[in-house]
């Protein structure tokens, strides 16, 4: 064994630290406790941030240098990983709005040519007008979805992920 090794474990027992309430509790939670939002608001404040897990509440626990989030349900997160999470979503909620988009459109499109065979002209303009709305708003969706990446990738680079 080397002598640092050996050293430190010949070293006597310091005094015990008492566990601070928080971290506590958080076992217990992590044993599969049961809490509550009174819990919660003991040991943390409540945060505006929805859980990415179940969309609930989320404490933010403050430790100085290290920030922490935790729902009553027991979902925790670092800053970093609520960052991650909350990025998930939002990829998740953009490509729903696409899919509703595209069909949206889709079904113009073909409610369009539908009119334009029975004689339809003004419904059949109504129905143009809807599609290219729907193509203006997929725009916006597409351009938010590559500005999202974007900076996801400057965000790797610049963390050396």
């Amino acid at each position: 064994m080397p002598k640092l090794l050996t050293s430190l474990v010949s070293q006597p027992v310091g005094i015990p630290m008492p566990i601070p309430k928080s971290v506590g509790f958080e076992v217990e939670i992590a044993k599969g406790r049961q809490s509550s939002t009174d819990d919660m608001d003991q040991i943390a404040k409540r945060s505006a941030l929805a859980c990415p897990d179940c969309h609930g509440v989320m404490w933010e626990i403050d430790e100085g240098e290290l920030v922490r989030y935790r729902c009553h349900v027991g979902h925790t997160y670092t800053a970093d990983r609520m960052n991650l999470a909350l990025d998930e979503n939002l990829r998740r909620a953009l490509g729903s709005a696409l899919r509703a988009l595209e069909e949206r459109r889709s079904l113009a499109r073909k409610l369009e040519k539908q009119a334009e065979q029975n004689d339809q002209a003004r419904l059949a303009a109504s129905w143009a007008r809807r599609g290219e709305e729907y193509e203006r708003e997929l725009a916006v969706i597409r351009d938010s979805v590559r500005r999202l990446d974007e900076i996801a990738a400057h965000n790797n680079i610049k963390q050396g992920w």
